[in-house]
């Protein structure tokens, strides 16, 4: 059963992006995160991940197979050259530095270039949520929410 908390999390369409630590709950079973998915899926939202989140969430053995299996269920968006362009724009207008931040401003801008209305499960509570908040300068991007896990 669902919670009318969770139920209220995602709204009809958009997206559900994961972040390393979101896809990592959900390839260790925690209840909390596969319900969070199936609610966005039942509510017509894409679930995805950049390109670059599955470097962050290896794992072997058996793990690593439900790793896999996962990732074959979500749609990976890559990296391109507007993503590259977004994560600039977002770590310039938050004022974050590149060498700390890279992975967490390319998950953003993925983010930020995905369907409206976007939710971000993260459990990060200092980068992405200040980059997120930099989405907003951003003209055409819609508002990007941090979901903390």
């Amino acid at each position: 059963m669902v919670s009318k908390r969770l139920k209220t999390r995602v709204q009809h369409g958009g997206t559900l992006v994961l972040d390393a630590q979101g896809l990592s709950l959900h390839v260790e079973g925690d209840e909390g995160m596969r319900a969070r998915i199936e609610v966005a899926e039942r509510n017509g939202s894409r679930v995805v991940h950049s390109a670059v989140t599955p470097l962050e969430v290896r794992r072997t053995g058996k793990a690593a197979e439900r790793l896999a299996y996962l990732l074959s269920r979500f749609d990976k968006k890559p990296v391109t050259d507007d993503v590259v362009t977004t994560a600039r724009k977002l770590l310039d207008a938050a004022g974050l530095d590149g060498h700390e931040c890279l992975v967490d401003a390319l998950v953003v801008a993925t983010a930020a270039l995905a369907t409206p209305p976007v939710l971000l499960v993260t459990s990060d509570r200092s980068h992405v949520p200040a980059l997120c908040k930099a989405v907003e300068t951003l003209p055409g991007s819609p508002a990007v929410k941090p979901i903390l896990v």
